[in-house]
């Protein structure tokens, strides 16, 4: 079998557990899951990662955010079944090129490699070869939100790195008492609220 091949397995593999335990409420139901976004301009840039996800929206970097371990090794339980070989440090992100702690998962991601590795790129927004396989392949890899990455990095182009981080940082937060909201939740942890409707739907498993 191919390495790579096998890397983005096990990342996409890993994905859908995380995602599927979100959506059963598992994730949800403990306590402080929504984190406040930094305010710092430059901060809320770095929460674009390579490909066009907004990490602001991720569980894990959620978690992390509010720094409450138990919320971390809940999520650790999930998967040390599976994988015996992750740990605590594995599960906690400060976003792909926040400068920072990044999942174990997203460490080796070909798009964030490629961007590293060519001049004047930091996303794939960034490069004349978009879009390319990577990404290509990643948009459609049956994920719901990753199925949101060309259309993102579209939008990255047209309205501007500052723009486009606003923008979503404003869509995934809670329409009611604006607690970030992640991926895969069905309502704020916070207030209840319904998710907002300018988020992607949520299928029924």
């Amino acid at each position: 079998m191919n390495p790579d091949n096998k890397e983005r397995t096990t990342r996409r593999e890993f994905v859908k557990e995380i995602t599927a335990a979100a959506f059963a409420g598992t994730l949800s139901g403990i306590p402080g899951i929504a984190a406040p976004i930094a305010e710092d301009p430059e901060s809320k840039e770095k929460l674009v990662a390579p490909c066009g996800l907004y990490c602001g929206a991720c569980p894990m970097y959620l978690a992390t955010q509010e720094k409450d371990e138990h919320k971390i090794k809940t999520i650790l339980q999930q998967f040390g079944a599976r994988d015996a070989k992750i740990t605590l440090a594995d599960l906690q992100c400060d976003g792909c090129i926040g400068g920072g702690r990044v999942a174990a998962f997203c460490r080796k991601c070909a798009m964030r490699a490629c961007a590293e590795s060519k001049p004047n790129v930091t996303r794939c927004a960034d490069c004349p070869d978009f879009p390319c396989s990577h990404i290509t392949g990643f948009n459609n890899d049956g994920m719901l939100h990753h199925a949101e990455v060309l259309e993102n990095c579209r939008q990255l182009r047209q309205v501007g790195i500052k723009e486009w981080a606003n923008r979503e940082q404003d869509r995934w937060s809670c329409p009611q008492c604006r607690a970030a909201i992640s991926w895969y939740d069905k309502a704020c942890s916070r207030c209840g609220a319904k998710r907002s409707e300018r988020l992607f739907p949520l299928k029924q498993a």
